[in-house]
This record gives structure tokens, C-alpha cells and sequence, in this order.
């Protein structure tokens, strides 16, 4: 008869630490034993209890940082978002089951560094709307958003629908503005410092940036949004099919 293989060590102090988070001996907020400590509780080497906390910050229920420990960030695992796309129109827009919340707006002019992401000369004037991401089921930010749209559309920013309706619907509903083609980049960063609180995320630690540039027959390049994911927290995915005779 085969005997069961038993999990590694590391993995069964992974699993006990994860489960007294889950049931609240260790809440939000509150700091693990230290390594020592969690050595001596589970008579574990140094390695095996690093690689049992590694797993358990993976799973985003701690954050380690150097010198002040492991502090519990949630009690259970962040959901993970999954976008995928098969239209256009869903290329354009985030799913409905997403939200924005304004952080704040201000008028601002591109420098030289602004003007190459967005693609617009330096100089030029935006109303820029800083957001928060946020999804259903979600505990953590999925991501900080800003849109720069021509100051002449910063009425959008008070429309009641605007954290659920994407600007550029809402430009084209209040002045007619009908988007003629758009742009999309994704690309690999990092997380800001000023932006490492409001995203609950480690300065500088991996993320996924989308820029989207929306242009308009009237008005040219009229919006762009620039969004930060933080690493492990949003997947993109895109779904295409030959058309009949095209190889």
C-alpha cells in the first residue's frame, strides 16, 4: 500500500500561521512572532520558517518589511481581478463590477516627462481626476487612476455616475465628443512612494501601468488615463478570432 506523502515543514507552518489569521489570533494590524520565535514554537530552522512566512505573504495576508517584522494585512486571501476581453468596447472600459472613487482633481500643464506618456506637446493644460480603482469582493485597491481630460470637459468630474461610467462616455453624453480611434499601451513599473499607502502596496514593488489615449473628431487627443495596478492584483487578457478567409 502507498503510504500519503506529508506536506514539507514549511508548508504545515504556512498553513497554521494562515489559519489562526484566518480565525483572528493574529488580526490586521497585529505583528507575528518573530522569526525566533516562530522557530522555537514550531522547532523549525530559520529557512523553513522564512519560507513558511514567504508563502503567507504571497497570499497577502502579511507584509514583511526589514527590521519591524511581519504585520498581518488581512484575514483572508485579496481576491484577484481577472479582465478579459473579446469586443472593443470592452477594450475601452473596465467591467462594470468596478468603481472609481475621485481622490481629488486640479488643473495641471505637461512637463517634458507628463507629455511623453501622455503623447501631447509639453505645456498643455489637463484636468487631471486622481482615483482609486476599486472592485466587488475586492478588499484592496486594484489600482490609481488619472485621467486627464481638455479643461473644457472637467464638468464630468460632478456627474453622479461619473466613479461608474467611463469619462469618455460621459464626454461624448455631455458635449458630443464620439471617440474616432484610441491607443493603448501596457507596460511594467513600479509603484510610487506617494502612491504606495493609498494602494496598500510596497514603494517600489512591481506593477502594470495601462495607458489609454482616446482621440475625437473635434477635438484630437481629448482623454487619457493612466492606471496602476499593483503587482498580483489585475490580469489582462484578450480574446481574438480569424475572420472567414483572412490567414
Amino acid at each position: 500500500m502507498s503510504r500519503e506523502k506529508s506536506l514539507p515543514r514549511y508548508r504545515e507552518v504556512a498553513a497554521e500561521l494562515t489559519e489562526e489569521i484566518r480565525r483572528g489570533v493574529w488580526p490586521p494590524g497585529a505583528l507575528l512572532p518573530t522569526e525566533v520565535e516562530l522557530g522555537m514554537r514550531f522547532a523549525a530552522g530559520r529557512h523553513t520558517v522564512r519560507d513558511a512566512l514567504r508563502i503567507v505573504s504571497d497570499h497577502g495576508l502579511i507584509k514583511r518589511r526589514a527590521g519591524l517584522g511581519s504585520m498581518v494585512m488581512a484575514s483572508e486571501p485579496p481576491a484577484h481581478f481577472h479582465h478579459s476581453v473579446t469586443s472593443l468596447a470592452e477594450w475601452l472600459r473596465y467591467p462594470t463590477e468596478t468603481w472609481r472613487e475621485t481622490q481629488g482633481t486640479t488643473e495641471t500643464a505637461a512637463d517634458r516627462a507628463l507629455a511623453a506618456l501622455l503623447k501631447c506637446e509639453p505645456g498643455k493644460r489637463w484636468f487631471r481626476i486622481s482615483s482609486i480603482r476599486r472592485g466587488r469582493g475586492v478588499t484592496t485597491p486594484l489600482a490609481w487612476t488619472e485621467i486627464y481630460v481638455l479643461p473644457k470637459y472637467a464638468a464630468v468630474e460632478a456627474r453622479p455616475d461619473h466613479g461608474r461610467t467611463p469619462v469618455h462616455e460621459q464626454v461624448a453624453k455631455m458635449f458630443g465628443e464620439a471617440i474616432e480611434h484610441a491607443e493603448l499601451d501596457i507596460f511594467v513599473s513600479r509603484i510610487p512612494a506617494d502612491l504606495s499607502e493609498a494602494l496598500e502596496a510596497e514603494a517600489d514593488s512591481p506593477a502594470l501601468t495601462v495607458v489609454r489615449r482616446y482621440y475625437g473628431a473635434r477635438s484630437g487627443l481629448f482623454e487619457i488615463t493612466v492606471t496602476t495596478h499593483p503587482e498580483g492584483r489585475y490580469t489582462y487578457s484578450m480574446e481574438l478570432s480569424r475572420a472567414p478567409g483572412v490567414f
